[in-house]
Formats: structure tokens, C-alpha cells, sequence
């Protein structure tokens, strides 16, 4: 394990992450998925960010081959397909009805998300190489 591109990878990851989905959730898609107030914890969204960063730069350093843009973009897309269904099925298991429409606009966010930082790890993950 080459815990340089772990590292390095992990913690890119998770502050993109964090970025884009603040950029997304928090100013492009707020009247979509609406806050209450003062039930955001940012200490607990960058912790769970930097989670999903090192997933994906374990992930990528486990795998030779992603350490491009396009390799990265493609690894992003399949983690994050199949990380944000099983995210969404779970969080909608208790409620007596689907809102369809909102798990659609969340895993196409989330898709977009994952891509781009598939991308970002896989290029800093080929620098570290």
C-alpha cells in the first residue's frame, strides 16, 4: 500500500468533497433539499466528507490503473452510483411514501459529485506516482 497517494489522494478527496457538495447542496439545490434550522453540524459533514475522500483514495492506490482523469472519472461514477442508491434506499426505508423525484435530483447530484472527485483523486493520485 503506498500510503503517500492514500494520504495525499484521502485528503484532496474528502475537501473536494466537502466543497462540492456545499457548492451543490448548500447553494445550487438549498430550496430542494431544505435545512432546519440550526440541525447542520459542519464538524460532522467535513468528518463524513473526509471519509468518503479516503474510500475513494484507498480505493484508487488499491487500483494501478486509476491515476488519471478519465479512469477516475469513470471510478467516481460506479462508487458514487452505488453508494448514493444504497444511501437513498435506506434513508427512505421507514417513510410510508417515496419521494421519488428528490432520490433522483440527490443521486444525479451525487453522481456529478463523485465524477468530479474521481477525477481530482485519480490526477493527484498519477502526480503522486
Amino acid at each position: 500500500m503506498n500510503l503517500k497517494r492514500l494520504l495525499g489522494g484521502g485528503i484532496v478527496g474528502g475537501i473536494s468533497f466537502f466543497l462540492l457538495g456545499w457548492i451543490t447542496y448548500g447553494i445550487l439545490l438549498k430550496d430542494y433539499f431544505p435545512q432546519q434550522e440550526g440541525t447542520e453540524n459542519l464538524t460532522f459533514i467535513f468528518l463524513g466528507s473526509m471519509c468518503y475522500g479516503f474510500l475513494f483514495g484507498w480505493i484508487f492506490q488499491l487500483n494501478e490503473g486509476i491515476g488519471r482523469c478519465v479512469s477516475g472519472i469513470k471510478a467516481g461514477f460506479g462508487i458514487g452510483l452505488f453508494t448514493t442508491l444504497y444511501f437513498n434506499f435506506f434513508q427512505n426505508m421507514n417513510k410510508p411514501t417515496l419521494d421519488f423525484q428528490m432520490m433522483v435530483i440527490d443521486t444525479l447530484t451525487m453522481l456529478i459529485i463523485s465524477a468530479l472527485m474521481g477525477a481530482i483523486v485519480a490526477v493527484v493520485n498519477g502526480k503522486l506516482s
